[in-house]
C-alpha cells in the first residue's frame, strides 16, 4: 500500500471511530482496536480497549470533523497519524498508533490533548 493509500486507508477508519453512531452494527468497530490497546484521553485519564468500546457503544452523535490529517509511516507495519479535530466544545490535537496485525491496521494507542 503506498503511503497516499495507507493515508486515505487511515482516516477512514479514524472517521468511523470518531462517528461511531454511523454505524449500522458498532461490533463491527472492535476489531479495530489491538488487544493491548490504550488511549491517553484529553481530560488526562487512561483507558484501555474494554474502556474505549464500552463508551463507543453507547456515544452519541457528535459534530466532530479531522482536520490536517498526516500519516508517517514509521515501519512497514506502524504508522503514525497526526490531526487536528475539533467538536462542538473542543479543538484538540491527536496521534494515533496503528499496526498491522492479523491481515489488517488495528489501533495500538491513541492521545488527544487540548489545542491552545
Amino acid at each position: 500500500m503506498s503511503n497516499p493509500e495507507l493515508q486515505d486507508h487511515l482516516y477512514s477508519l479514524e472517521e468511523r471511530l470518531l462517528h461511531p453512531d454511523r454505524e449500522c452494527d458498532r461490533t463491527a468497530l472492535v476489531p479495530l482496536f489491538a488487544e493491548d490497546f490504550k488511549e491517553f484521553c484529553i481530560t488526562g485519564r487512561i483507558f484501555n480497549r474494554h474502556q474505549v468500546l464500552a463508551a463507543l457503544f453507547k456515544s452519541e452523535p457528535r459534530p466532530a470533523t479531522i482536520h490536517n490529517y498526516y500519516v508517517d509511516r514509521l515501519a512497514d507495519n506502524v504508522a503514525l497519524a497526526t490531526y487536528r479535530a475539533q467538536t462542538a466544545l473542543v479543538i484538540s490535537h491527536r496521534s494515533s498508533l496503528w499496526v498491522f496485525r492479523d491481515n489488517r491496521w488495528q489501533l495500538f494507542f491513541h492521545q488527544a490533548t487540548v489545542a491552545n
